[in-house]
Parts: C-alpha cells; structure tokens; sequence
C-alpha cells in the first residue's frame, strides 16, 4: 500500500538526505529513528516545504532512513551477487497510455522497456541496467514481484518505489533469501514520478 499522500523530495536540499544518510551510516540508529526523524524534519522543515503534515514527514523520514539502512548493511554481498535484476514502477514512465509502446508480458505481469522516448525515465533506467548486465522488469504493481522471484532465478533484487512500498518489497526479497537494494522515488503518485538517476547509478554496481 502506498502513502495516503504525495511528496515531492526534490524541493528538499541535498543537505537533508546527505544528514540522513550519514546519521544512519555512522551511529547506526535507524532501529530509534522516532526522534532522530523528528529532529530532521524540524531542521529541514520538510512538513512546510513539502505541504504534509508532521506526522506524514516524519514517516518519510523513517522509512528513508530504513532504505539507506539496508542498502549499507547489503551493499559488499550486492557486489559479489553474479545474477541481478532490476525492478522499475510503471508510474515512472513518462506516458502510461497509447503513447508508451512497452509491451507487457502476461508471465511474469510486468512491461518490458520499448525504447520509445529517448527522455523516460523508465527507458534510462532499462538502458543502465541492462548496461550492468541486470534483467529489468517495469512492474504493473508490487504483487509483481512474487512472480517475477517464482520464475527468475536471481541473486539479487535493485528496486524502485516509494520508501513505504520499498520496505514491504525488501522484507518478501528477503524472505526469498535474495540480497536487495532500493532507490526511493524522490516524487510519488499514480504518474510522472521521479527518481534520482545518480542514485540510481551509484547502486547499480
């Protein structure tokens, strides 16, 4: 399930995720994060800049703070992980209607990249990732993931979502015994969302 809300983390200084990441690095404090997010949220005023009330904040923040998390502590076994594959959210693309000439394939519920539009996302993640020897999927949905597993066999799992989607991906891979690693969408919603190229190509190892 997604949030009931829609951000965009764009309009927050690098700063705020630069704090974030080095507060759960270095003192390891994601498992306390109720107050560690307050206080950045508080700092960065993310509630004001992104329109959200405090509480929806500093929920983000946790869950960001729980992406980044697993992503350090998997980050050396990622590496080592021969088969890897790629998983992107069809909200992503920049067309979702006619437009969009990626053709969905019913087994494993998921579209496959056309490489229509040279400026969709979804085409320069494919285009990253196959470049990294990883099999993409653009998921339909998240229940996608559980049939993409059954049939591929895989080593580890890169994905893009929301962080609160992101955390339920993480803990089914897992549960799958696969190495997983996550980029948060930077800008939610049914369509047009975001996602940080660079970030994306920093954990495309």
């Amino acid at each position: 399930m997604s949030y009931s809300f829609n951000y965009d983390l764009g309009k927050l200084p690098k700063e705020f995720f630069r704090d974030v990441a080095k507060v759960v690095e270095k003192r390891q404090l994601h498992k306390k994060a109720g107050g560690l997010s307050k206080f950045l949220v508080e700092k960065f005023k993310v509630d004001e800049t992104l329109g959200i009330n405090s509480k929806d904040a500093i929920s983000i923040v946790e869950d960001l703070a729980e992406v980044y998390t697993k992503n350090i502590i998997y980050a050396e076994d990622f590496k080592k992980a021969k088969s890897k594959i790629l998983l992107l959210p069809h909200c992503c693309r920049k067309y979702i209607d006619f437009r969009c000439k990626a053709k969905f394939d019913p087994k494993y519920s998921s579209y496959s990249c056309a490489h229509c539009s040279k400026d969709c996302p979804a085409n320069i993640a494919t285009k990253l990732g196959e470049s990294k020897g990883y099999r993409v999927f653009i998921l339909a949905g998240g229940s996608c993931i559980r049939k993409i597993l059954d049939k591929i066999n895989c080593d580890a799992v890169l994905g893009i979502a929301c962080p609160e989607e992101l955390k339920l991906g993480v803990k089914f891979v897992e549960s799958k015994n696969k190495i997983v690693k996550s980029v948060p969408l930077t800008k939610n919603g049914c369509l047009n969302t975001e996602f940080n190229i660079e970030s994306l190509k920093k954990e495309l190892v």
